[in-house]
């Protein structure tokens, strides 16, 4: 090492250590807002991907279920109209168990921030658990 690098004391070590913990806070807040911001686009990605798969799901729905009804003689219309009911009710209990599902068990938002954040302080403290 230089000698250039020993110079400066007490006060040239103070330096050193707070231009290293604010490099460090620096890396983290970048962190932070790459994160945020990748956040963000998945979210709407998926808003956007959702409505588009609601509403052609939707429209599928409605023309298939005319469609049958048109095609089943008068007698049967209203057995063939409670059964697509009684299907439809199913689907939608079952997409809300899963989307539920879902929601519950998605990993926390940052994960990666806060974990980067846990081995500084474990750091800092000196914990090596290696």
């Amino acid at each position: 090492m230089a000698a250039s690098e020993h110079s400066g004391g007490l006060f040239g070590s103070i330096r050193r250590a707070a231009d290293n913990c604010l490099s460090g806070v620096h890396n983290r807040v970048e962190l932070f807002s790459v994160e945020l911001q990748e956040e963000k686009l998945r979210l709407v990605r998926l808003l956007l991907w959702t409505g588009a798969a609601l509403f052609s799901s939707f429209l599928a729905i409605t023309i298939i279920t005319i469609a049958v009804v048109a095609l089943v003689p008068d007698g049967g219309r209203k057995a063939v109209i409670l059964g697509f009911a009684v299907f439809y009710v199913i689907i939608a209990v079952v997409t809300c168990i899963k989307l539920r599902n879902e929601v519950k068990n998605a990993p926390p938002p940052l994960a990666d921030t806060i974990g980067e954040l846990k081995k500084d302080v474990e750091a800092l403290r000196g914990d090596s658990n290696q």
